[in-house]
């Protein structure tokens, strides 16, 4: 037995609300941080050492690493 689609999409609910790329940026940047905590936690690396390979500072890599900034 199928189910049909009862309603819209998520995207449609946050396109009514004029919030979808705000949201599209958010989930972005959350899994950018996810990812680079990740490889960072693989490799052993610290945000020290994460600053120069990324060629930037260590507060930028704080604020990548939280995605909220």
């Amino acid at each position: 037995m199928s189910q049909e689609n009862k309603g819209s999409s998520i995207d449609d609910l946050l396109k009514e609300e004029g919030i979808l790329e705000e949201a599209q940026a958010q989930a972005v940047k959350e899994v950018v941080a996810w990812q680079l905590a990740e490889a960072m936690k693989t490799r052993k690396i610290s945000k020290n050492k994460m600053a120069p390979l990324l060629k930037t500072s260590r507060s930028q890599v704080d604020r990548l690493l939280d995605p909220k900034k």
